[in-house]
């Protein structure tokens, strides 16, 4: 956890430093006083349907072959990338700028490149701003310009993208995927190799998805949704937000949130290991299948039950109102390591 919580200080950090300082509008970086979310937003929105709206689109056809790799760094602006029927990527960039007036709105869109380079099978896409000398000179406090990327790539293609302001969605890639946002969601589907999926403030969402190894997906600020996922091991967390687990098949699971609930639903794999925790959060288990666990559940202020399931006591704490467990239900062919600080524990059929 505590690693969690450096590498979203460090991003944060990051985001509000440097050149992407004047590069882009105060409101789309995350902001720290989340109360007065509605209100930016509100503005936000006002201000831009005030102003002048010039784009620009660029598309790059660049034989990559089978196996090839793509590196996508952006600053504000969406990411999509789906699967492609031949060996070559397309890799389109949509440039949008606002301004005050037409030619306003023109000469930002021109301060903003997208710089696509190909070395040899791997091809690096970038968006550039301006530093704060060139705003200087222009006399320039600041751009809103926004850069999407939409990305067809073959299906075992290598991808790496990061953006501090956009979302990234992946679709029917099974090459390895290492996905980072800072402010966006991330969405992966049907992918195949799916190294991490992060994001400091947004959800993380992955469906219809295999792992040769090991999967991690996490967010400080948001939800974790895995769903029809199969990995060796499954690593999930979330720092302000719920984990929802549904229908994995691995072999050891760990989840955990400090602030929201934990849920899993589905069946237990024979041999396999789930640790579900949560700080300040319910902890619920809706089980399908016959598979057999051995229990082992602690809360300190909640109760722990299991109405739905014959479970062999080998230990309970609490008093009136059940704190903790240890049993074994069936074969106890599947260990389940649960606790939660403030919050219930429940295991139910589904």
């Amino acid at each position: 956890m505590q690693r969690l919580i450096t590498i979203a200080a460090v991003a944060v950090s990051t985001a509000l430093a440097g050149p992407a300082q004047a590069q882009v509008y105060p409101e789309r970086i995350p902001s720290l006083a989340r109360e007065k979310a509605p209100r930016t937003r509100a503005l936000w929105d006002q201000r831009n349907a005030e102003r002048e709206e010039q784009t620009d689109r660029v598309s790059r056809t660049i034989r990559i072959g089978a196996n090839g790799q793509i590196d996508l760094g952006n600053i504000a602006g969406d990411i999509v990338i789906t699967r492609s029927s031949g060996p070559d990527a397309t890799i389109e960039v949509v440039k949008t700028a606002r301004g005050r007036t037409i030619d306003d709105a023109r000469e930002a869109l021109q301060l903003v490149q997208a710089e696509i380079v190909e070395r040899g099978g791997r091809v690096e896409v970038r968006a550039q701003y301006p530093d704060d000398r060139e705003m200087r000179a222009r006399n320039r406090r600041n751009i809103n310009v926004s850069v999407s990327y939409n990305v067809t790539a073959p299906p075992g293609t290598r991808i790496s993208a990061n953006s501090i302001s956009g979302n990234i969605k992946v679709q029917d890639i099974q090459g390895d995927l290492t996905l980072e946002s800072i402010s966006g969601t991330i969405q992966i589907t049907r992918g195949n190799r799916v190294a991490s999926a992060k994001s400091i403030s947004g959800n993380v969402e992955i469906v219809d998805t295999q792992a040769d190894g090991g999967l991690a997906a996490s967010t400080v600020s948001g939800t974790v949704a895995v769903r029809k996922v199969k990995a060796r091991s499954l690593e999930v967390g979330s720092v302000s937000g719920p984990v929802l687990i549904d229908d994995v098949t691995c072999d050891r699971l760990n989840g955990h949130t400090v602030s929201g609930d934990l849920r899993f639903q589905g069946a237990l794999s024979r041999g396999s290991r789930y640790e579900l925790r949560s700080h300040s959060g319910e902890v619920r288990l809706a089980l399908s299948g016959e598979t057999g666990f051995e229990l082992t559940a602690n809360t300190f202020s909640g109760s722990v039950s299991a109405p739905d399931f014959r479970i062999t006591v080998q230990g309970s704490m609490g008093g009136g109102r059940q704190r903790g467990l240890r049993g074994v239900f069936g074969d106890g062919s599947a260990v389940l390591d649960l606790t939660t600080f403030s919050g219930s524990i429940a295991i139910v059929k589904r």
